[in-house]
């Protein structure tokens, strides 16, 4: 099976920032958002956090091409 390949290096940047933001969904609330007594602080972080990622996935999935 052959590995697609990307077709602008802004794709690239897309699929390394998921990781990063996946990361940050774990440490920030346990970290920045300590001090933040309502349970919204980090729920707010989580949404935004995984809106951007299904965004992203959206984005790098209407880049591919179907392969004959």
């Amino acid at each position: 099976m052959r590995r697609p390949e990307l077709k602008t290096p802004w794709t690239t940047w897309l699929l390394v920032s998921v990781p990063v933001i996946m990361l940050a969904m774990f440490v920030v609330p346990y970290t920045l958002l300590r001090e933040v007594d309502a349970w919204y602080g980090s729920l707010l972080f989580w949404t935004v956090g995984t809106a951007a990622v299904i965004t992203i996935n959206i984005v790098i999935a209407l880049t591919w091409e179907n392969e004959k």
